[in-house]
């Protein structure tokens, strides 16, 4: 495949009086292996609400979805913005948002085909403005030892049954060796959800951490001590091995967790991500022996600024998705998290400093403070030491039933790069309130972050909801290639779609992007384009009452396949995509 220039690439303001103006913009290719934007200028990175099509100044809202609930567990409603304090650092803030929500159990609807449109999520169910229930449900297996593997199958399999008449909006993924997979979409029909897990093929590749003996029941005699210097042994092999393998699966979590809060930043109101997984690759808890990812021996130094980097820039992105994790653990009684011995290798073997039991009781604490810490840092809840997993999974989706959304506006420019932590109370007696404990701030304007967010996007199984999309195959003509026809489409992005700087001339940067697959993944044909413009007060109007429709084409030979298209807002900092199957004959 060779890169080749499209001279067809349009977009079009529509106006009110129906007549179009339309725009030529230059076609950046991809290379032909992988998937690589040339993005000729740098984003301007710059949070902005949905629905606001415009940034006049450097003010943000900090939105925080509050749990409130009584002495008995039950929500506590007609509570008034007087009843709250939410301080930020320890100061008090001025609520200038406040709303007592309670969800529509719905589930988000899509068009997949009907009429020949294909969009990531129904006009109506963006503009209503009702706070849709959502269940997001995430079996990590890349994390997890194959038995905890299994039992969290059988639980989840028993919970969807128990709640099949419920009507709860939810859908199922799996985190393998593969990345994020979906088993199935949202359904009102959780009996959809376990028919889908039972036909999923379980992993049978246990990491190399499960085959060490359990250090907790040494044999006893004179085999104690060869065992031990065996165990030993081994795992200093492995050392290195094992720091790739977990920077392996650090990468996957990451990558999953980061595709499905850009999926859903674009429903509005809280969502619950039920987080099922026996732990995270690193530590990042402050137990006894432990004050920093810098603890965890499988980082190596000049990675563990980078794993932080990563989680805190997680953070913000779920904050900015409202999405609130609540971690099960998966972690059965029998079964002990890995344990590393960061290369180093005892000269004693009875040396009492190389405590293999203690070790593991470190890193156990490690993982339940990490995965409250995933919790709490989202206004969600950790369900530790893997109990009843099906009480568990009813809990964990409970919370979003009813809950109040409080916002304050900060000014970013006075606000420092970093983590803010915050804090709600309710002044009312007796009560339990449950919020996110702070938000992230970034100040990352470069080039590679929008080329791996779109990235990213191409290769998500989920659909981004940050901008509205549709799309429709809208024409088709001999290619300029023999044998190849080129398949045309116009990609709709509706009135209010991007956010326009203002304070630069009302400039505007969507950056768009396709790629069309075969069903094992071979990419057939992609393009990308960035639209970088000045908007004029016409177009500016245009912009936020009608949107804009793009118009391209690809070149394809016979055959069938999946076409995902990708929008940047780059100065809103918001995506979305959406995919559309088509078949060319010869």
């Amino acid at each position: 495949m060779g890169c080749s220039q499209d001279r067809n690439a349009r977009f079009r303001l529509t106006l009110p009086n129906g007549a179009i103006t339309h725009g030529r913009f230059r076609e950046l290719c991809f290379a032909a292996v992988g998937i690589v934007l040339l993005l000729a200028t740098p984003l301007f990175t710059q949070t902005a609400q949905t629905g606001l099509a415009t940034i006049t100044s450097s003010t943000e809202l900090v939105l925080i979805p509050a749990v409130v609930n009584d002495k008995s567990g039950s929500h506590l409603s007609g509570l008034k913005k007087e009843d709250f304090l939410v301080r930020q650092e320890g100061k008090p803030q001025a609520i200038a948002i406040f709303e007592e929500v309670t969800t529509n159990p719905g589930r988000v609807r899509r068009s997949a085909g009907e009429q020949g449109t294909f969009s990531n999520i129904e006009p109506a169910g963006n503009d209503s403005g009702d706070y849709h229930r959502l269940s997001i449900i995430v079996l990590d297996f890349v994390n997890t030892p194959f038995l905890d593997q299994s039992n969290a199958r059988d639980a989840l399999v028993k919970f969807l049954s128990e709640v099949a008449e419920s009507g709860e909006p939810m859908c199922l993924l799996e985190l393998t060796s593969h990345g994020l997979v979906l088993l199935h979409d949202f359904t009102d029909d959780p009996k959809q959800l376990g028919i889908a897990l039972h036909q999923a093929q379980t992993s049978a590749l246990p990491r190399i951490h499960e085959q060490v003996e359990d250090p907790h029941h040494p044999a006893n005699g004179p085999l104690a001590g060869a065992l031990t210097a065996m165990i030993r042994g081994q795992l200093q092999s492995e050392s290195q091995l094992a720091s790739l393998e977990a920077k392996g699966a650090a990468s996957l979590t990451v990558q999953a967790l980061q595709q499905i809060a850009k999926a859903f930043r674009g429903l509005p109101g809280r969502k619950s991500l039920i987080w099922a997984s026996s732990g995270f690759p690193f530590s990042l808890s402050s137990s006894s022996s432990a004050s920093s990812i810098a603890y965890d021996p499988d980082v190596p130094v000049h990675g563990r600024d980078e794993m932080q980097s990563a989680y805190d820039n997680l953070w913000r992105m779920m904050n900015d998705a409202q999405i609130a994790i609540y971690s099960v653990d998966l972690r059965s009684a029998s079964v002990d998290i890995p344990i590393s011995t960061g290369g180093v290798r005892p000269t004693d073997t009875e040396d009492a400093q190389y405590d293999i039991g203690s070790q593991v009781h470190d890193r156990m604490l490690d993982t339940n403070n990490t995965l409250e810490l995933f919790a709490q840092n989202t206004g969600g809840k950790a369900f530790l030491g893997g109990g009843n997993l099906v009480q568990s999974f009813r809990r964990a989706v409970q919370d979003d039933t009813s809950y109040y959304m409080l916002g304050y506006y900060i000014n970013s420019k006075n606000t420092k790069p970093g983590w803010h932590p915050v804090s709600v109370a309710v002044h009312t007696k007796g009560t339990r309130v449950r919020y996110r404990n702070g938000f992230f701030v970034s100040r990352d304007t470069s080039t590679n972050s929008a080329q791996q967010d779109i990235q990213l996007a191409l290769a998500s199984p989920l659909d981004y909801t940050g901008v509205p999309l549709s799309v429709t195959w809208s024409g088709r003509e001999p290619g300029k290639a023999p044998g190849k026809t080129r398949v045309q489409f116009d990609l709709v992005m509706p009135a209010k779609f991007a956010a326009v700087d203002e304070s630069d001339q009302n400039r505007m940067v969507v950056d768009i992007a396709t790629v069309a697959t075969k069903a094992n993944g071979e990419v057939v044909a992609d393009l990308s384009q960035r639209i970088d413009v000045h908007l004029k007060s016409d177009g500016m109007e245009q912009i936020q009452h009608n949107g804009m429709t793009y118009r391209n084409g690809l070149q394809l030979p016979p055959g069938e396949y999946n076409v995902r298209f990708v929008v940047r807002d780059s100065i809103g900092n918001r995506m979305g995509s959406v995919a559309a199957p088509v078949t060319v004959v010869q």
